[in-house]
C-alpha cells in the first residue's frame, strides 16, 4: 500500500486536520516496518540454517565412515587370526608326524643294537655299560618312587603379568629337585637331558624346543625328600604361591619318565683345527 492511498481531502474545518493526516501516514509506515524487518530476519537466518544442516551431514558421513572402517578392520583381524591359527595347526601336525617318525627310527635303532649285542661274546658287558650310560644321559626310560609337582598361573593372571608361571620358575623348581636327589626329571613328558634348555618364547615356555601347555607337571624319579615340609622345593612353591598367587601342589608317587633325546653338542674350533681358546 502506497502513501497516496492514504491521502484524503483536506478539510478547512479545523486546525487539526493536517496533524491527523501526518499521524496517519506515520502510523502506516511504522506498521509496515516490522513486516520488512521480519522478512529480513528470515533471510538472514536462512544461510546459517543451511550451514548447520551441511555440518550435521558431514559429521554423519564421518561417523558412518569410521564405523565401516572399524568393521572392516575387525574383519581383517579375524581373517588374519584364522589364517595364523590354520598355519600353526598345520605346522603342529607336521611336527607331530616327524616326531612319530623319529620315535619309530629310534625304536628300530634300539632293536638293531640289541641284536648286535646278543650276537657278540662281549654282549652282556657292553649291554650293562650301555644301560648305565643311557641312564646317565637320560636317553632311556626311567621309573621308580618319585615326586610330582603341578604348578599353574594365578586364577586372575593377565597376559604379561608376574602372576603367571615363568620359565625361571620351572628352572628353579628343577634345580631344587636335583639338589634333593632326583635321578631323572621330566616336564610335561619332556625328559630333561644334559642339553635341555628351559626357556621362554613370547608367552610360551619351551622345553627341548617344544611348547608346553598349562598346567606344568614336573615329575622326578628319586628325591622323595622334596615333599617334606622343610624341603627346598616345598619352600619355593610356598613362596611362589604367597608372592604371586601361583597354584601349586606336590606329592610323592611311583612315576615313569620317557626316554630323552640325545643331541650331539657342537664346539667351536679354530681354522687350524685346534680347540678354541
Amino acid at each position: 500500500m502506497t502513501r497516496a492511498a492514504h491521502v484524503r481531502p483536506v478539510d478547512d474545518d479545523g486546525p487539526g486536520v493536517l496533524e491527523r493526516f501526518l499521524s496517519d501516514v506515520a502510523i502506516d509506515e511504522y506498521a509496515d516496518a516490522p513486516v520488512r524487518q521480519s522478512l529480513t530476519d528470515v533471510g538472514a537466518r536462512r544461510p546459517s540454517t543451511w550451514i548447520g544442516l551441511i555440518v550435521a551431514a558431514v559429521v554423519g558421513l564421518i561417523i558412518i565412515a569410521a564405523l565401516l572402517n572399524t568393521r572392516l578392520s575387525s574383519d581383517e583381524r579375524q581373517q588374519t587370526r584364522s589364517l595364523l591359527s590354520e598355519r600353526v595347526q598345520s605346522l603342529s601336525d607336521s611336527v607331530a608326524e616327524r616326531q612319530a617318525s623319529a620315535d619309530q627310527l629310534a625304536t628300530d635303532v634300539q632293536s638293531l643294537q640289541d641284536r648286535l649285542l646278543a650276537a657278540s661274546d662281549a654282549g652282556p658287558a657292553r649291554a650293562a655299560a650301555i644301560s648305565t650310560l643311557s641312564a646317565q644321559a637320560a636317553t632311556s626310560e626311567l621309573s621308580g618312587p618319585g615326586v610330582v609337582v603341578t604348578i599353574d598361573d594365578a586364577p586372575d593372571a593377565q597376559a604379561g603379568s608376574l602372576n603367571r608361571v615363568l620359565d625361571r620358575d620351572l628352572q628353579d623348581i628343577v634345580n631344587a629337585m636335583w639338589r634333593d636327589g632326583a635321578t631323572g626329571i621330566a616336564i610335561n613328558e619332556q625328559r630333561l637331558t644334559g642339553s635341555t634348555a628351559i626357556r621362554a618364547a613370547g608367552e610360551a615356555i619351551l622345553v627341548n624346543y617344544q611348547p608346553l601347555n598349562r598346567p606344568y607337571v614336573i615329575t622326578s624319579v628319586g628325591g622323595t625328600s622334596s615333599v617334606d615340609e622343610d624341603s627346598g622345593v616345598r619352600g619355593l612353591l610356598d613362596g611362589l604361591s604367597d608372592d604371586y598367587g601361583l597354584v601349586a601342589e606336590i606329592h610323592a608317587s611311583d612315576v615313569a619318565l620317557p626316554a630323552g633325546e640325545l643331541r650331539s653338542p657342537r664346539f667351536a674350533t679354530t681354522a687350524g683345527g685346534g680347540a678354541a681358546q
